[in-house]
């Protein structure tokens, strides 16, 4: 399968105000303080790059309050066609990110091609790390439309826009199975030209499975803790326990290691696939997403 570019590189940020609350800091592990958003003034942390992005009343959400991300009806391809957020000028490094969001809806809409995402970016894309490669330093979850069940976890180092080339690997788990569709290191944006696992890449086997999981219709939390030799992807089950999707202790110089953005956003992929088949068409009516809670170091 090839999985499309799917991020603009080296954009230039444009910073709005996004309306949302002060915020309040709530301990949720003795690790993670949970940046609480009740999205009814100004943030100093959350800014919209571009697109559409409102506090609306919702069910689901902790405090009844969430940030709508649109993506607009019949949308151009790419991240700049969509709707984002990203943290302003204060950028990040080690510790624990994560979000509870409502992904992407696409239901009645005909196998289109929605990705929702939460990530860290780096924009600084000189290659000091020496292999040839402009360095691009980012963690991914994300979500496409067409299978809202499946779980796409990825960390990159470098990516040449121009050719394709990149170092990635990325896992691919059903969340209603359990189980683990691909774990791939590649040189190429492919999810199945990849290299021989090296020790610590494919940890756990498996997943909690969870049944009814529909990351587009369940604000669900979605968490990684980023350090320099390994990267921790976790969420929960329907009884509140944790459940660890990815325990990566691979090689660390595959792992990122520049200060980045913390970012959340919708848009329409014209060349990613699902691994179910086709699922790539423009959606033909707006497609929400809902930000609850985010979490940074």
């Amino acid at each position: 399968m090839h999985v499309g570019f799917h991020r603009a590189r080296g954009r230039v940020w444009s910073v709005v105000p996004v309306a949302v609350s002060a915020l309040l800091l709530t301990a949720v592990t003795p690790a993670v303080a949970a940046t609480q958003e009740n999205w009814t003034g100004n943030s100093p942390v959350f800014h919209t790059t571009h697109g559409s992005a409102a506090a609306v009343s919702i069910a689901g959400a902790n405090d009844g309050k969430a940030l709508k991300l649109t993506l607009q009806a019949n949308p151009t391809a790419g991240p700049g066609g969509g709707s984002e957020i990203s943290t302003d000028a204060a950028t990040y490094r080690y510790g624990t990110y994560g979000t509870r969001m409502r992904m992407a809806d696409c239901s009645g809409q005909n196998r289109v091609g929605v990705v929702t995402g939460t990530f860290t970016y780096s924009t600084n894309h000189a290659d000091v790390n020496g292999n040839g490669l402009p360095d691009n330093d980012e963690i991914d979850v994300e979500v496409l439309c067409a299978q809202p069940y499946v779980l796409w976890l990825t960390i990159w180092t470098d990516y040449r826009e121009s050719d394709g080339a990149v170092r990635k690997i990325s896992r691919v788990i059903n969340m209603r199975t359990g189980k683990v569709l691909a774990n791939c290191y590649s040189y190429v944006l492919s999810i199945t030209q990849c290299q021989p696992a090296q020790a610590g890449e494919n940890n756990p086997a498996g997943v909690t499975p969870i049944p009814d999981f529909d990351a587009g219709k369940q604000f669900r939390t979605y968490m990684f803790d980023w350090q320099p030799n390994r990267i921790t992807f976790w969420g929960f089950d329907n009884s509140g326990r944790k459940n660890v999707l990815w325990d990566y202790a691979g090689p660390s110089s595959r792992i990122p290691s520049k200060a980045g953005l913390f970012m959340q956003n919708v848009w329409h992929t014209n060349d990613w696939p699902p691994m179910d088949g086709p699922g790539t068409n423009r959606p033909t009516a707006a497609v929400p997403a809902y930000i609850d809670t985010t979490f940074v170091p």
